[in-house]
């Protein structure tokens, strides 16, 4: 068992969830981690988008379209991949926790390197 599952054990989440939440952050470390994602779409035409993730105002919400724009068609047909699932789905997926995940990575306004895991997990999903 992987830690990630073990720390998705210890919060207590029921098997989709926590197969969507695995899902997700595996594929986010094989973008390079939530750093290297937040400077991707920083340094593009999303850095507003991104920065309501970082600061203390309300999170600007996601659609599949422009997930689309962010990533290119091969990061999204890997986590379809990865997931067992259609790209309409994985989409899905990344507009649900894409903007919470930065947010809980970053609660001083920049995404923390050494973030707890379970703390984030735990935050993510409640």
């Amino acid at each position: 068992m992987s830690l990630l599952e073990k720390v998705l054990g210890m919060c207590g989440l029921n098997d989709q969830t926590s197969q969507e939440v695995k899902g997700v952050l595996e594929w986010v470390e094989q973008q390079g981690g939530v750093h290297a994602i937040v400077e991707h779409l920083q340094s593009g035409e999303f850095s507003e988008v991104v920065n309501s993730w970082l600061g203390d105002e309300k999170n600007v919400a996601l659609s599949k379209d422009i997930v689309e724009k962010m990533f290119n068609s091969e990061a999204i047909q890997q986590l379809a991949n990865g997931m067992g699932i259609n790209t309409n789905d994985a989409l899905a997926l990344l507009v649900k926790y894409l903007p919470q995940l930065v947010d809980k990575a970053s609660p001083a306004g920049t995404v923390d390197k050494q973030a707890d895991l379970a703390s984030i997990v735990s935050q993510l999903v409640h």
